[in-house]
């Protein structure tokens, strides 16, 4: 999360994000939460093959001294301690990377302890059946690491237009509505949380 002026904050990672990008030569997104998620918040998104992906990532930017020189002088901008999460995809495809001006909606659960075999069934026909009826593409994945059991499922329109029509076509079919009310127990009470990011570089 960053904080202080937007026009401020969105220069450096703006500018971070390019500089990333051309060092690792592959594209890395920048998001801006919308809704759902503190002001300032921002998210970086690349593809990595696994944790070897990562770590052959972190080799090429840690021995940069301009990238390092970079970070420190970002520090004031932090608004605390940045948080990274590496998301096993079990439905859907990476494909090309979302243009600017692309809305992501992303819904995050935690799986109750027992429903693991049920729980990722029931949300990858979830993504299937958005992508039928919303006609946009649906990521189901769970996380490698961080809260245990933490499953997300990602949503990508073109625009916000794309974004109104996807959420209006879901909410109104009925086979979708019938599905969530047929949740049960599969998923820890209180755990659902959805946000909405805009990739703005």
């Amino acid at each position: 999360m960053l904080v202080g002026a937007p026009t401020a904050y969105m220069a450096y990672a703006t500018e971070m994000r390019e500089y990333v990008s051309n060092k690792l030569g592959q594209d890395v997104g920048l998001w801006a939460a919308a809704f759902g998620a503190p002001r300032g918040a921002m998210s970086y998104t690349a593809r990595v093959e696994g944790i070897a992906g990562v770590q052959a990532m972190n080799a090429q930017l840690i021995g940069d001294a301009d990238y390092m020189s970079k970070l420190a002088a970002g520090a004031a901008l932090g608004g605390g301690p940045a948080q990274d999460n590496l998301l096993q995809l079990l439905h859907g495809e990476v494909g090309e990377s979302a243009p600017v001006g692309s809305v992501a909606t992303v819904t995050t659960a935690v799986v109750a302890n027992g429903a693991y075999a049920e729980a990722v069934a029931w949300g990858i026909e979830m993504a299937q059946l958005v992508e039928t009826v919303a006609g946009t593409p649906t990521m189901f994945g769970m996380s490698a690491f961080g809260t245990f059991g933490q499953v997300t499922w990602i949503n990508v329109a073109a625009d916000g237009a794309a974004a109104d029509a996807a959420g209006n076509a879901v909410n109104g079919n009925a086979d979708y509505m019938g599905r969530l009310s047929a949740i049960g127990d599969l998923f820890v009470p209180g755990s659902g949380h959805r946000s909405l990011a805009i990739r703005v570089a």
